[in-house]
């Protein structure tokens, strides 16, 4: 075999078949976005969301069951996986808002927006979403909810961690209507949604006990999975008062499915797919942003087609995904990596060093 045939190595623990699946979702959205704003729909895309919560659930457990972190490693290491690109890009736009307001005609910013934005606090904006400054943002809120869940969760013994952090999702959803459905916190945090998380876990948890059904099988969920998300799609049904069901069934059976053929056999490494795979999340938060401003550009000279103005979207927000990912996402992930060993490695303070005390 020549070098030139060579087929790329996985990095260690990756699972290919997710790292497609995250960019297929991401993609959905943003199709879902540049139809929407170019005045045509396509609703279906919105379903990526439903698969990253299915995926992020998955993840968690494969990455945490065979050597369980603390709770307080665990956390460090998804703030850094999550927090550096959302700040840094929620500050540039409040920044931006403030400053030159005529970019962001629509957009409020206050000190409390702003700071609920940051730290992952459910709050309406001033259209009346349930929304950070950066709307995708939003589903960062249920994730990171999730997270600390899950990091309680650690505390558990491994055989008992699944049954536990499920029975905490399904009692809050249970007690959902006990409470107050516009307070925005209690509307996130008891969503329906959050069973998806739980349906990851179960999942991962097959994934690594090896108890996955047989890629025949596996064939038939994804093919399973793709019909039930068409049903969805084409019966006009409105998604949200079923969401977790409508969209969150065929997400977990797509998972389930890519999961079980590559638990049995290779998947082929596709450069295209593993790029957008791995830039999914910088495309995910950053293609609104790029859909905007491909929209006003082409206005401004007078180009005002539909068909043209979703196709530009689309290429911008994947050129601005792959861009953010690879120029200021993983050199932020790289940096905070480099900052978090170099702690640990520091020894700690001889008694001829240290301080007196004060």
């Amino acid at each position: 075999m020549t070098a030139a045939t060579v087929e790329p190595r996985k990095a260690p623990g990756e699972v290919r078949s997710i790292q497609y699946l995250r960019g297929f979702a991401a993609f959905g959205v943003l199709i879902y976005h540049a139809a929407e704003r170019a005045g045509g729909a396509f609703g279906l895309g919105a379903a990526g969301v439903d698969v990253f919560f299915v995926i992020s659930g998955f993840i968690m457990w494969v990455v945490t069951c065979r050597k369980p972190p603390s709770p307080h490693d665990f956390l460090i290491r998804r703030a850094q996986r999550i927090v550096p690109l959302y700040w840094g890009l929620t500050l540039l736009v409040a920044g931006v808002a403030v400053a030159a307001p005529f970019v962001f005609p629509n957009m409020r910013v206050s000190a409390e927006h702003l700071l609920m934005s940051l730290f992952f606090v459910p709050h309406y904006d001033s259209g009346g979403l349930i929304a950070p400054l950066i709307v995708p943002g939003w589903t960062l809120n249920y994730e990171m909810f999730f997270y600390v869940l899950f990091a309680a969760g650690l505390l558990a013994p491994t055989r008992v961690r699944p049954w536990l952090v499920t029975a905490a999702l399904v009692a809050l959803v249970a007690i959902r209507p006990l409470g107050d459905t516009s307070n925005a916190i209690w509307a996130t945090y008891t969503n329906p949604l959050l069973l998806e998380f739980a349906s990851g876990i179960w999942l991962g948890k097959a994934w690594a006990e090896d108890r996955l059904p047989s890629p025949r099988i596996g064939w038939a969920l994804v093919v399973a999975g793709l019909l039930g998300f068409a049903a969805a799609g084409f019966s006009g049904i409105d998604v949200e008062r079923a969401r977790v069901l409508v969209w969150g069934i065929p997400s977990l059976l797509l998972v389930a499915g890519a999961i079980s053929i590559e638990r049995h056999g290779p998947v082929p490494s596709m450069r295209p797919l593993q790029a957008l795979g791995d830039a999914s999340y910088s495309l995910y938060l950053i293609h609104g942003l790029a859909i905007s401003a491909v929209f006003r550009a082409l206005q401004m000279v007078g180009l005002t087609n539909p068909i043209l103005l979703f196709a530009a979207s689309i290429v911008a927000g994947v050129i601005a995904g792959l861009i953010g990912y690879h120029l200021v996402e993983k050199p932020m992930m790289k940096l905070f990596k480099t900052g978090m060993a170099a702690r640990r490695e520091r020894p700690s303070p001889g008694p001829a060093t240290q301080a007196p005390p004060a």
